[in-house]
């Protein structure tokens, strides 16, 4: 996917390092982040096309992030290992493009990856 790039932000590395490694086999240009602070930081120096971010980290959590960074650009697509409805709801209500379910089968990874960048 040429020109098609994705931060990858989760405090967890073998997530940041399977994510990456899956989206990269497929020619995606990632970049990753190790918390929300250090996302915010990576937003500010480049350009996304998608972020792909952890719910529960130390410090502050995907939402907050995703509340200050907003939509649009980029879509945010958050990731979560709770199914708590609450996470559904705040992640909608801040505006993600989908909230995914960790472990993340690749396929499904991909999927929602394609989705969101080409709405």
């Amino acid at each position: 996917m040429s020109g098609v790039s994705v931060l990858v932000v989760d405090d967890e590395a073998g997530m940041r390092e399977t994510v990456s490694d899956i989206l990269t086999g497929k020619g995606y240009d990632v970049t990753t982040a190790i918390n929300g602070e250090d996302a915010l930081s990576q937003l500010r120096k480049g350009t996304f096309s998608l972020v792909l971010m952890d719910i529960r980290m130390p410090g502050r959590d995907g939402i907050s992030i995703l509340r200050e960074i907003g939509p649009p650009p980029p879509p945010v697509v958050l990731m979560t290992a709770y199914a708590a409805d609450e996470h559904v709801r705040a992640a909608t209500e801040a505006g993600s493009f989908a909230l995914i379910h960790k472990p993340v089968p690749a396929q499904r990874l991909l999927d929602v990856v394609a989705q969101a960048t080409a709405a």
